[in-house]
């Protein structure tokens, strides 16, 4: 499954057994590509040119174009030229022998797929002479679009920069280095058409330039392959989700005899073909124009005091505001659903870090809980100077902005700056994390007290930069609104402007956030319970990735069993048997001594995996309805006072002078309700425990 949740899909049946593909030369491209085909296993969804433009706003522009006096006869020169296929061979006949396609065509002397692509190269560059000879001509020269992109052959070499070797690519022109960052499109041929099912091998390339593009391209909304395929041009489209097959048409005939209507059909496909290969990229492709080489971008407000986005424009290093693009932050890039871009890079004179973000529509946009927090004014959470909204429904994607404070290194980066070696680290560490240990608890105590979970405790997601540590990437939290049903939450006037600020529905995207709470987080820090399925998630579930992040940041990198990964639920067994063994788990976590750290990780060790006296692992795996007890006496040796203070506000039926082996009292189920995780998590109790027990 995707990250957001939904099935991963996508390529047409296989006709192709392993035994019948040609081998590829290199295993990495191999290996990247059969990934790549496991996750396209749906087919693309089947649509016209005229309907994939009205999508992107563009079929006015089109209509024009194909309907206009001024083209009526555009390109009839170039397909009374064109050839014809016969079997696997193109062929022209003595009635185009006079025409220069067709001259030039014969002069190539090649076969094949290699003379199919001589052919198309021949053809752009016919179809650019006779447009740019007809608006000289023309009184409305302007309806004829003219060529804006470099046409480039590399069938026999790689596009610099990257390892594939498309058939062609089509660069912007203006850019001084012809690179992979310079690709517009890329063109793929075979002489052996294929309207139905495309073999893997062929598939994989082309699913190979597509996650090409939006790997290195950043500001793309799409990524566009052309598919030369016998007397076919295809036009793939892949969005963050969906993926679209257009048949542009046939640009070259079945016979030596091409009728009328065939040659006015070719003609058509050719006006198709002009049309997109014409159109600038902020149109076709990305959110801003990307023609010339900048790699500074600048967002622009409707005014000063208005948050909304008027645009996004490349520009130069001198621009007010302007954001580099030149350090990007190394992140894996998923060919499908979820993505998000990092750059490290300088706003208004601060270290900050530029991110663009895709997500579902129907998901929680980040921004929006950057704002709830800063509406609590939740300490720990990096500063915002500006966010928003650059798409908002692009396929059933949203594509935000967001530009934040820089806040540092990984806590397990910095931890590593104070190792010796694999088994020793220098005591100052331990003296350090034990304070970002009480900072970080006391962010998501007060970030769940107004409403936000975290829910992707990571290394990657705990920064440290001059003393401080701080919580990032709350791209994966959700929201809990305050209500009857949850004393603790967001405030619902809070949400409703959230909602509308960053344009989704709060009842549905809130509802929808919940049903990802088994699916949502790292892997290596998830709880015990969400890595075992348990589909009921809240802040203990976050303490508890954060101890793993804190073990695994001093852990020796060569004897951390506790952080071997087999599945989620062997993972989830293996932790229950480790936090079992009292007196050695931090040795099977490969960790050894913690010096002055040690008493806070026996405190967070048994506040989140002992009851009294009693270890409840198994219960955690075992029990859907169990809940973890919030005990303030233990919860004061790793959190800050104000954090603690707040779990005792509500969490009333807890004794303060409880210790770990104190009794619990029955709940009375307000408390619990004030701490649970959402409205479906309500407090319940226990049958035959003869208590019920408050979910923090």
């Amino acid at each position: 499954s995707g990250a957001d949740g939904s099935a991963v899909g996508s390529t047409p049946a296989r006709k192709q057994g392993r035994e019948d593909i040609a081998p590829v030369e290199d295993v990495v491209q191999r290996d990247r590509r059969d990934r790549l085909l496991r996750q396209f296993t749906d087919k693309p969804e089947a649509l016209s040119l005229d309907s994939f433009l009205s999508s992107i706003e563009l079929f006015d522009a089109y209509d024009t174009f194909v309907s206009s006096a001024t083209t009526m006869k555009l390109f009839e020169g170039v397909a009374q030229a064109a050839p014809f296929l016969d079997g696997a061979k193109l062929k022209i006949t003595k009635r185009q022998i006079g025409k220069e396609t067709a001259q030039s065509f014969v002069a190539s002397k090649k076969s094949g797929e290699a003379a199919l692509m001589a052919y198309f190269f021949v053809l752009c560059e016919e179809m650019a002479a006779e447009a740019r000879a007809a608006r000289e001509k023309s009184s409305s020269p302007a309806d004829i679009p003219q060529e804006i992109y470099d046409l480039a052959d590399h069938q026999g070499s790689a596009v610099p920069g990257s390892p594939h070797k498309p058939d062609g690519v089509l660069y912007y022109s203006k850019h001084a280095v012809k690179d992979i960052h310079a690709v517009h499109m890329c063109v793929e041929a075979k002489i052996t058409p294929t309207p139905d099912a495309i073999p893997d091998l062929t598939m994989g390339q082309i699913l190979d330039y597509m996650n090409a593009l939006w790997v290195n391209q950043p500001t793309r909304t799409f990524a566009p392959v052309l598919y030369v395929h016998g007397r076919m041009l295809t036009l793939f489209v892949f969005t963050r989700r969906p993926w679209f097959r257009i048949e542009l048409g046939e640009f070259c005939y079945a016979s030596a005899s091409p009728s009328g209507p065939a040659m006015d059909s070719v003609r058509r496909t050719l006006l198709r073909l002009w049309f997109i290969m014409t159109l600038p990229a902020d149109k076709f492709g990305h959110f801003c124009d990307v023609d010339t080489d900048s790699q500074y971008i600048r967002f622009n407000h409707a005014d000063d005091d208005d948050r909304a986005l008027k645009d996004a424009i490349m520009t130069t290093p001198n621009s007010p505001n302007a954001l580099s693009l030149k350090s990007r932050i190394q992140r894996t890039v998923n060919p499908r659903s979820r993505l998000a871009y990092l750059f490290d890079t300088m706003y208004m004179g601060n270290k900050a870090v530029l991110k663009l973000s895709w997500t579902p529509k129907n998901r929680l946009p980040e921004g929006a809980v950057y704002d709830i927090l800063r509406e609590g004014n939740v300490q720990g959470v990096p500063d915002i100077y500006d966010s928003g909204l650059l798409l908002t429904d692009f396929f059933g994607y949203r594509l935000e902005y967001i530009i934040l404070e820089h806040c540092g290194e990984s806590i397990g980066s910095y931890v590593n700056g104070y190792r010796k070696d694999d088994k020793t680290i220098d005591p100052g560490a331990h003296l350090e994390v034990k304070q970002f240990i009480h900072q970080i608890t006391s962010c998501l105590v007060q970030a769940r007290v107004h409403g936000i979970l975290h829910r992707d405790i990571s290394d990657g997601n705990i920064a440290v930069r001059d003393g401080k540590a701080k919580v990032i990437d709350w791209g994966y939290a959700k929201v809990i609104v305050a209500g009857a049903e949850n004393i603790l939450g967001v405030d619902p006037t809070v949400a409703n402007n959230v909602s509308q600020k960053w344009t989704f529905n709060k009842d549905d995207v809130f509802n929808n956030e919940n049903t990802f709470d088994p699916l949502t987080g790292t892997v290596y820090f998830m709880s015990v319970p969400v890595l075992f399925g348990m589909k009921r998630r809240g802040l203990f579930d976050d303490i508890e990735s954060l101890f793993y992040v804190v073990l695994r940041a001093f852990a020796d990198p060569k004897e951390c069993f506790g952080f071997n990964l087999y599945t989620n639920e062997t993972l989830a067994l293996t932790r229950v048997g480790i936090l079992g063994c009292d007196g050695s788990y931090l040795k099977h976590f490969g960790v050894g001594g913690l010096g002055s750290l040690e008493p806070t990780i026996e405190a967070m060790f048994r506040y989140l995996f002992y009851s009294g006296d009693s270890y409840i692992g198994h219960k955690l795996i075992s029990d859907e309805r169990y809940e973890r007890l919030s005990d303030p006496v233990l919860a004061a040796r790793f959190m800050d006072k104000e954090a603690v203070d707040s779990l005792r506000r509500f969490l009333p039926d807890t004794p303060a002078e409880a210790g770990p082996s104190a009794k619990r009292k029955r709940n009375t189920g307000t408390a619990g309700s004030a701490a649970g995780t959402d409205a479906t998590d309500r407090p319940k109790r226990a049958r035959g425990r003869g208590r019920g027990r408050g979910r923090t």
